[in-house]
């Protein structure tokens, strides 16, 4: 799924390198800046066959090829949690942190790129600003202990206090994740699969919207699941996540966002899988 902070121009480019901006926002008081996070939770801490993904490290890598080859981003630009490395563990609190390190002290210009692949899921909303009573979550490497990260702490870290005139992409490629940022614009396909609007979505209650531009594309809508993808399918020298699978498949440094979501659906479908990722 694609869903956005603001109504988007889906024939723009899905990462440009220099924008134009339409209002020219406060002048920042350092150089742009470029920051990318990658998160890959393959759950080596549950028992083979009880809860194990295969490809979402590979995600993490073959992510990370994307942002160097075709959007240039550098080594130093990039930060990354895995759950094979003690150092890069994505538990709970890191990832909170990392997403602070991805966000906090962003200015007009900054460009920031989160992807994450791993579970998702779904629990009891507490605070009854979701219509269906479920909130989507993030599911840390150590959720048994410290629980899993729910879409309201997803806007509040991440989109919430961005200012005006900064770009954030989130990628997620997981279970449930549909409008796990809650943002109020969609990207909704014609019936034929060719065309694409932009609608808007109700807003949630007690969500200050932002002003930044912010493009988020799922995995899956908030009902479906998102699979993974054994070696040799698709395409895959190893394990990996389809939605990923999929993004790399189509991207290229001047797609736009509206045929970045049509081919990757296409591909999808071609492959004979049932999820359709989102935009918004």
């Amino acid at each position: 799924q694609l869903s956005s902070e603001h109504c988007l121009n889906l024939g723009d480019c899905f990462l440009p390198e220099w924008a134009p901006l339409q209002v020219a926002p406060p002048k920042p008081l350092r150089p742009p800046t470029r920051k990318a996070l990658t998160i890959g939770i393959n759950y080596y801490v549950l028992p083979q066959g009880q809860g194990q993904l295969s490809g979402c490290i590979n995600d993490s890598d073959t992510m990370i090829g994307a942002l160097k080859e075709v959007f240039n981003f550098q080594d130093s630009q990039i930060m990354r949690l895995r759950d094979d490395r003690h150092d890069m563990m994505p538990t709970r609190a890191n990832v909170l942190a990392s997403f602070r390190w991805l966000t906090e002290g962003a200015q007009p210009g900054d460009d920031m790129f989160l992807h994450y692949s791993g579970h998702g899921g779904q629990q009891k909303d507490t605070n009854g600003d979701e219509d269906t009573g479920q909130d989507d979550t993030l599911i840390p490497c150590d959720f048994q202990s410290a629980g899993q990260i729910i879409d309201d702490d997803l806007y509040s870290h991440l989109v919430q206090n961005l200012p005006k005139g900064c770009r954030l992409w989130v990628m997620l490629d997981c279970c449930h994740s549909g409008t796990a940022l809650d943002l109020p614009f969609k990207a909704q396909l014609s019936d034929d699969g060719r065309s694409v609007k932009c609608a808007k979505a109700p807003r949630k209650s007690g969500a200050p919207p932002s002003e930044a531009d912010v493009i988020m594309i799922s995995g899956c809508q908030d009902t479906q699941t998102s699979a993974d993808v054994q070696a040799g399918s698709m395409g895959a020298a190893k394990a990996a996540g389809a939605m990923t699978t999929a993004f790399r498949h189509c991207v290229n440094p001047s797609i736009s966002c509206e045929d970045l979501l049509v081919g990757m659906r296409s591909f999808l479908k071609q492959n004979r899988y049932e999820q359709v990722p989102q935009m918004s």
